[in-house]
């Protein structure tokens, strides 16, 4: 119940962040604005509505998972109003938790927003409803898997240090986490481990991604449920850690 709690007021604190209307809000207006960009493409309109809009679903989500993560635990004790909640009968773990399924739900309306006005340009391009196949709900699902991974992330680091340091770190995971793959390839010479270990510590937000197959209306890649459970075990990996180490950080 303390967690449920704690998740309720999270998420009603987070729906009235201005800084968390505003990138919604602009991020409807970009997918939206992609249509138009699409009319000056001939023959291509729906492949450049798809992947800009997508590509701005994606930038904007992980945008709010990293700043509205990187304030969750931080901000509180920045502005010593975690030093109530944790004095009543309620757990460092079940404060984050809460802090963190809060963050999560407002960052899954947020995608069910702009995935939606997504979907109304691509019928209106289309004037049919096969256009939204299940690879593109599946892509939402993938991005929204993304943005929760980010925003485990975040809450880890906003347990250990400050808001911007919070900010810093994991907008730098979650930038190499798109370029996982390319990076492990591209890795030559003697320290090839180092490759090996920055592919495995970091998340691979790349795999999580199937916007190119909603842009080429192709079947999702077989391995995409496996990517999707790979998703959730670093997610909750995350928090195990967040939490194992704010219980026992000094809040002084």
């Amino acid at each position: 119940m303390n967690v449920l709690a704690i998740a309720s007021v999270t998420l009603r604190e987070i729906l009235r962040r201005k800084v968390q209307v505003n990138l919604l809000v602009f991020g409807t207006l970009l997918v939206l604005s992609s249509y138009v960009l699409s009319l000056l493409t001939l023959g291509f309109m729906r492949r450049v509505l798809a992947d800009l809009g997508l590509f701005a679903m994606q930038s904007i989500g992980i945008l709010l998972a990293t700043f509205l993560g990187a304030t969750v635990v931080a901000g509180d004790i920045e502005r010593r109003v975690l030093y109530p909640i944790v004095a009543k009968p309620v757990s460092r773990t079940e404060y984050l938790i809460g802090r963190y399924l809060g963050l999560a739900v407002a960052l899954v309306l947020n995608l069910a927003i702009m995935a939606a006005a997504l979907a109304a340009a691509l019928l209106f391009e289309a004037r049919s409803l096969a256009t939204l196949d299940s690879t593109f709900f599946l892509a939402v699902v993938m991005q929204g898997l993304q943005f929760v991974v980010v925003a485990a992330v975040a809450v880890l680091f906003s347990s250990l240090t400050s808001t911007t340091l919070a900010a810093i770190f994991t907008l730098s995971v979650a930038a190499a986490g798109m370029l996982t793959n390319e990076v492990r390839n591209l890795w030559q010479g003697g320290a090839q481990w180092l490759g090996t270990i920055v592919f495995y510590a970091v998340p691979n937000l790349g795999a999580l991604s199937l916007n190119e197959a909603v842009v080429y209306q192709i079947p999702a890649p077989p391995g995409s449920w496996w990517a999707a459970a790979y998703a959730l075990v670093y997610a909750a990996m995350a928090l195990a850690i967040a939490s194992a180490t704010f219980e026992r950080r000094d809040l002084k």
